[in-house]
């Protein structure tokens, strides 16, 4: 009995495929019992593995998405910042352009009131004009009285030289009549002294009537050009009362254009305010996101935990292919470490990883001396992808040590191509030699 007592604390240990050789149908039903365990054994470690990389394939889902998250909120607090940038523009143009039209709605006044002034200032002319005009017509009259006295002066020039020559004529005749003719010569000669007076006065009056004429010949001319000056001026005011008019309406289309324009950049500010506003709303969506998961990665990753030490423990018993299924649990364990690094939830020290040939996977692969296993294409291709999937990561990390964040995510990320191979192959593998 003490075979059997072997067999039964060798099933107890868990050595399935290491039971003692003994004959007889006891030990015929414990080797059926060993491959029946065995078989569910391998079942729950199949089931365990999958379990294994779907946990982990989570929690590397969820640190892509958390990044994903980070890369969205830094995108959305750069673009806050620009849109508070944009919503203080904004109201910095919104304020000049409404200080614009007021400044020209005070022009336009100025200008319409210069358009009055202005106005007036023709209307004053033209009454100059007319003024002038008057005195020009009354100058002209007073030339013609002039040249009318001047034609009654020589009338009495002409009487004065016909009563002094009568005098004479008188003065002889006074002469022949004797004492007879004395009276009538002293009147005679007071005639001639009236005459001559008469003569003196009326060559005065035509050097003052000369000399009247020629001054009014002057304020003829002088009124005359001034009246040309006063109407040149009254064109010259004209066509500045038109442009002013003309730079009143272009004034006015101005201050329509601004107040447009500041009401539109109203309508921007709120636009760009509503923006802050739902930027705002979604960081704090996001913050929310982030803590929900990093608990998801922090809840799956004590759950891979617990997983892989149960996976240890099944690792005590004995199994076909069990280092190819755990090297499978392994891999994703190792892309979860580096998604973790990437999450800041662990330090990797690129210099302490494993190789390829250093892990699980690589101690089973490089100890292999099963020539049916070593001679199948699926274990012949495994090296290549393993070997880059460790180069990869190791380059992960140190990319991540050296601050370059994101050529580690695009290491990390370069994994996966490698990764799914690596899969593929060990489930070709435990396929073909179950």
């Amino acid at each position: 009995m003490p075979e059997f007592e072997a067999m039964v604390d060798r099933l107890i240990e868990g050595g399935y495929r290491s039971l003692p050789d003994t004959g007889g149908p006891l030990a015929d039903k414990l080797k059926t019992l060993a491959g029946k365990l065995e078989d569910r054994s391998r079942s729950l470690l199949v089931q365990s593995v999958g379990m294994s990389i779907h946990l982990n394939g989570t929690v590397t889902q969820a640190v892509h998405t958390l990044r994903s998250i980070r890369e969205m909120s830094r995108r959305m607090a750069t673009i806050s910042a620009s849109t508070e940038e944009l919503v203080s523009t904004v109201q910095a143009i919104a304020r000049t352009s409404e200080l614009a039209a007021a400044n020209a709605r005070s022009v336009q006044d100025v200008s319409d009131e210069g358009a009055r002034s202005t106005e007036a200032v023709v209307s004053t002319m033209q009454s100059i004009v007319t003024t002038v005009n008057d005195a020009t017509a009354r100058v002209s009259r007073l030339t013609e009285a002039s040249s009318s006295i001047g034609t009654s002066v020589k009338q009495i020039e002409q009487i004065a030289r016909q009563t002094n020559i009568l005098a004479l004529n008188a003065t002889i005749e006074a002469a022949r009549a004797g004492e007879f003719g004395k009276g009538f010569a002293v009147v005679a000669t007071e005639v001639k002294n009236l005459a001559n007076q008469v003569g003196q006065a009326t060559q005065e009056i035509r050097a003052r009537i000369d000399m009247l004429t020629e001054e009014t010949a002057a304020i003829l001319t002088g009124m005359g050009k001034g009246a040309e000056t006063v109407r040149e001026g009254e064109q010259v005011v004209l066509g500045s009362v038109d442009k002013m008019r003309t730079v009143s309406h272009e004034i006015r289309d101005v201050t329509t254009l601004m107040q447009e324009i500041s009401e539109h950049l109203a309508q921007q500010r709120e636009a760009a305010q509503e923006i802050a506003d739902n930027l705002e709303a979604a960081a704090a969506r996001s913050v929310d996101d982030t803590k929900a998961i990093n608990t998801v990665i922090d809840i799956s990753s004590k759950a891979s935990g617990n997983l892989a030490e149960m996976l240890n423990e099944m690792n005590l018993v004995e199994m076909r292919n069990a280092v190819i299924h755990l090297a499978k649990s392994d891999h994703m364990i190792w892309r979860r470490r580096l998604a973790e690094m990437l999450a800041e939830k662990t330090t990797i020290n690129p210099d302490e990883l494993a190789n390829h040939k250093s892990c699980r996977l690589g101690k089973w692969y490089y100890s292999v001396t099963d020539e049916k296993i070593r001679s199948h294409p699926a274990f012949r291709a495994l090296e290549a992808p393993h070997e880059k999937v460790h180069q990869l990561g190791i380059e992960a990390a140190r990319r991540f040590r050296d601050n370059d964040f994101d050529g580690a995510v695009d290491a990390v990320e370069a994994i996966e191509d490698p990764s799914q191979e690596v899969q593929g192959l060990l489930d070709e593998l435990a396929n073909a030699f179950s």
